[in-house]
């Protein structure tokens, strides 16, 4: 039987064609929402006949595996010249400065998109328009090529060649993974009390893609409840990642204790802890660039060694991590992103699933994958998620920063004075919290999970 796998148009573009220092654009929330907008804005300045958001997909077999390779144009429309596609980037740099060298990927990404929709409309050439737009100051710069289905296809065969090897490894992963799945079974003699039924529950809940809520006492074993008839549906096909969501360091050992029960049992699985960066950093005092950190320059050229050596183990805790990011010379927590796109089970905080500044966008971005969400302690997520989608101006922080700047830049301390003095104004119109009556209500009505 073959093995299925998927993965994203830039996720490949990505895993093949990045090389040297890993570099960061900083891109805060605030800008994130603009890059959004930004998107939409021109999107709908395009003619009446422009389809925005397109999904994709084209399927590659092999003997052993079918490989599905899908993304999102971000637009599409035909004219009298043919078929066009189109690929939105938004910056804060400069734009004489990103289009000065031809950047790989997001030509990569944007011929990767033109052969699918070649090969999906049996096209011949098709149009290409690389669109970027600079968030800050509203300019738009766009560079267009036309390329043949021949050129296309060169192109894609290429990537896909290159990355079948990877891919195959990964394969044989599966294979192991599902043949040890088959023959797992439950790691304690018996059940707790209600423990069965909520493992039935969470199987039926995966395969009919619903929500499940469970509310039991403590000590009843719900992580190891929850996780066994996870990795059951995996099998069948009714999920291809777990995600093990938590507020607290416990959780997460209790979910990898569970996994340790289930492995020595014979369970195959890859998993992941996911260690925040301001913990795991090796130079937490130096930029992520390769101009100021040894882990970050050359990064991408040492990535493959790292990701190949680590897969001979199935637990990639914050130690083995660390080990291994160490002996590459690797920023650990981009090293364990990288690794995370490879497991079938992570392990983590609930802001990278639900806050927009931190997300795993790279699991996200494309909605054609079942992933099954566990969360630890659900309730505390209410509190969580106000945090997450609220924004706070700290005044103190701002007087700091203005203590430093007033002799070296006075231009920069008499614009933070005004900045100052606006917040005095506004701080006598705020009121102070109050619990409402929704609030009350709520606090007496959810129960935990």
């Amino acid at each position: 039987m073959k093995t299925k796998q998927s993965i994203g148009v830039n996720a490949l573009v990505e895993h093949l064609l990045r090389s040297g220092d890993l570099e960061h654009e900083f891109i805060g929330s605030h800008h994130a929402h603009d890059g959004i907008r930004a998107h939409q804005k021109i999107q709908k300045l395009r003619p009446d006949n422009y389809l925005p958001e397109v999904s994709i997909s084209h399927m590659i077999e092999t003997e052993s595996m079918e490989l599905i390779i899908s993304g999102r144009i971000d637009g599409l429309f035909s004219d009298t010249e043919g078929v066009t596609i189109e690929e939105i980037k938004t910056t804060t740099r400069p734009l004489d400065q990103i289009i000065s060298t031809e950047n790989p990927l997001h030509w990569g990404q944007l011929k990767t998109y033109g052969y699918l929709c070649a090969i999906e409309n049996d096209l011949e050439h098709i149009g290409t328009r690389l669109t970027y737009y600079q968030i800050e100051t509203g300019e738009v710069r766009e560079l267009r090529q036309t390329f043949s289905m021949a050129t296309l296809k060169r192109f894609f065969q290429d990537l896909v060649n290159r990355y079948l090897k990877w891919a195959e490894a990964i394969s044989k992963l599966n294979r192991t993974r599902d043949e040890s799945i088959l023959c797992l079974e439950f790691p304690f003699k018996t059940y707790r009390s209600g423990q069965r039924r909520m493992a039935e529950g969470v199987y039926r809940a995966i395969k009919n893609n619903r929500q499940l809520i469970i509310q039991a006492a403590t000590g009843i074993g719900k992580t190891i409840g929850v996780i066994f008839p996870a990795t059951k549906a995996m099998v069948d096909g009714f999920t291809e990642k777990i995600f093990y969501l938590t507020a607290r360091s416990t959780g997460k050992a209790a979910a990898e204790t569970a996994l340790g029960a289930l492995r020595k049992k014979g369970l195959k699985i890859k998993s992941i802890t996911l260690t925040a960066k301001d913990k795991i950093c090796f130079r937490p005092q130096s930029a992520c660039s390769g101009n100021e950190c040894e882990y970050a320059k050359g990064f991408y050229d040492r990535l493959g060694s790292g990701l190949e050596e680590i897969f001979q183990q199935d637990d990639f805790t914050r130690g083995a991590v660390e080990r291994n990011a160490m002996k590459y010379r690797l920023c650990p927590f981009e090293y364990s992103l990288e690794l995370a796109l490879w497991t079938d089970c992570i392990i983590c905080d609930y802001n990278y699933a639900f806050d927009p500044r931190v997300s795993l966008k790279r699991f996200f971005q494309v909605q054609t994958n079942r992933y099954t969400f566990m969360i630890d302690e659900a309730h505390n997520l209410v509190e969580r998620s106000r945090a997450m989608y609220s924004s706070e101006i700290r005044k103190q922080a701002l007087l700091d920063t203005r203590r430093l700047l007033r002799h070296d830049l006075p231009t920069v301390y008499k614009d933070m004075t005004r900045v100052n003095s606006w917040l005095i104004k506004a701080r006598k119109n705020v009121r102070p919290p109050e619990m409402s009556l929704w609030k009350k209500k709520l606090r007496m009505t959810f129960t935990p999970c």
